[in-house]
């Protein structure tokens, strides 16, 4: 028995002529520009005693509150200690951490501008700040609130005073989700100008929203730009009118933010 390959199983008889397909027009799929609407879930993670996912664009975030848990220490403290613990992914080039090791040593050559370097102290700072002025800390008394927070995904279009109310808000629907007793429904926002404010409301509202102002708890925090740094001079100052219009436009956003979310938690819980 013959081991010879059969060519006729290959390439046909001899007058065997090859398929032809006609051309077909391949249309270049446009890239879609959408929006970075807000796209959050609740109770995603079941251990947990409160939990949120937030997407916005290509910003993926993910928080966890675990408590209130009792605390074994030795000294009695008559609130809840609030322990945040913030992560992100250490593939992330805009990363700014003191344990940011890249396993890429490739990215150690790539020059990121400073209003997208993600700074962990101040992300931890204002959530700190925020969470302890928001929860009601003095129901819990000898217990521990642990809170975690995980970006596991941004790009290199979204600015670091972009991404902070993002991460806070996630925080915030955590603390919703949780059932822990808080002041009033939070929420956080950034205008034009980079003043970034977490907003608490009281139980006190008022028609004019100048005179409503009295009525927010805020935590406020400013970055100036970039460019504005580098274009002003030493003596220039800032302009205070322009910052005070910004202030209330990241109120007014951070207001409508709220009955949003306030309305995504009705529908979810």
């Amino acid at each position: 028995m013959s081991t010879g390959i059969d060519r006729r199983r290959r390439t046909g008889p001899s007058n065997a002529t090859p398929l032809y397909f006609p051309p077909c027009e391949i249309t270049e799929k446009k890239s879609i520009v959408t929006d970075n609407k807000l796209f959050a879930q609740l109770s995603n993670i079941p251990t947990a005693t409160g939990s949120s996912f937030i997407q916005s664009g290509n910003n993926i975030l993910l928080a966890s509150v675990y408590g209130p848990r009792p605390s074994f220490k030795k000294a009695f403290n008559s609130k809840a200690v609030v322990k945040i613990t913030f992560h992100s992914s250490p593939f992330l080039l805009t990363r700014q951490s003191m344990n940011n090791f890249s396993l890429n040593k490739v990215s150690e050559n790539i020059v990121v501008d400073p209003e997208y370097l993600i700074s962990d102290s101040i992300i931890l700072s204002t959530l700190e700040t925020a969470c302890n002025n928001l929860i009601i800390l003095d129901n819990y008394p000898k217990s521990s609130i642990d809170i975690f927070v995980n970006l596991i995904n941004t790009d290199n279009k979204t600015k670091f005073i972009e991404l902070l109310p993002l991460i806070h808000n996630a925080v915030n629907l955590a603390l919703v989700d949780s059932g822990i007793a808080i002041k009033n429904f939070p929420a956080a926002a950034v205008s034009s100008k980079n003043i970034f404010v977490n907003s608490i409301h009281s139980s006190t509202y008022s028609s004019n929203n100048d005179d409503d102002l009295n009525n927010e708890d805020l935590l406020t925090f400013y970055i100036p730009k970039y460019e504005d740094n580098n274009n002003n001079n030493d003596n220039d100052g800032v302009n205070e009118d322009d910052l005070l219009i910004s202030f209330k436009e990241a109120i007014k956003t951070a207001k409508e933010l709220r009955s949003e979310l306030s309305q995504l938690c009705i529908d979810q819980l």
